[in-house]
């Protein structure tokens, strides 16, 4: 019985999230703004694609971001970057925040399968010697945090790009 309740455990922790919105509020991150095509997006608005899926996740037509968000240092984002994708600024990140919405601050449609557990994203923007920005997208809201902390990646590159 412990068993099956740790695995039932395990199995709620990678669930797909779902945010709390105030629909009475009009959205600053509305589906209308991006352009999706499979596993990216395409911002009109901050001419910028990014992959919607976090690291460690793939994106399968008609599932979704399938797979489990992979935690990592900002030394291990940053080693992510390759073949045009790179980690995003801290300015860059703060356009994908919705702020009607909450746990996690983002439009799902665009971005779905977050891990409740796992809303802390790196950007690239360094806050001294030992601290890096992470955006908070349980509230929507940027911190700052040791390097060595574990936190989660989602992929950027400039302009429209299209496939993958």
């Amino acid at each position: 019985m412990t068993a099956a309740l740790l695995i039932a455990g395990a199995v709620a922790s990678v669930a797909p999230v779902r945010a709390a919105c105030d629909v009475d509020r009009p959205s600053r991150t509305p589906s209308s703004r991006y352009a999706i095509d499979g596993g990216e997006v395409y911002d009109k608005k901050s001419d910028l694609t990014w992959k919607r899926c976090s690291v460690g996740q793939r994106w399968k037509e008609g599932a979704g971001c399938v797979g489990v968000i992979k935690p990592m240092t900002w030394d291990e984002a940053k080693k992510e970057a390759a073949d045009g994708w790179r980690v995003p600024s801290k300015d860059e990140l703060l356009t994908l925040v919705s702020p009607t919405c909450h746990n996690p601050a983002i439009n799902e449609e665009v971005f779905p399968d977050m891990e409740l557990d796992k809303l802390w994203y790196w950007t690239s923007s360094e806050n001294g010697a030992f601290l890096a920005w992470l955006v908070d997208f349980a509230q929507g809201h940027p911190e700052s945090y040791d390097r060595t902390d574990t936190g989660t990646l989602r992929l950027v590159r400039d302009g429209q790009h299209s496939g993958g």
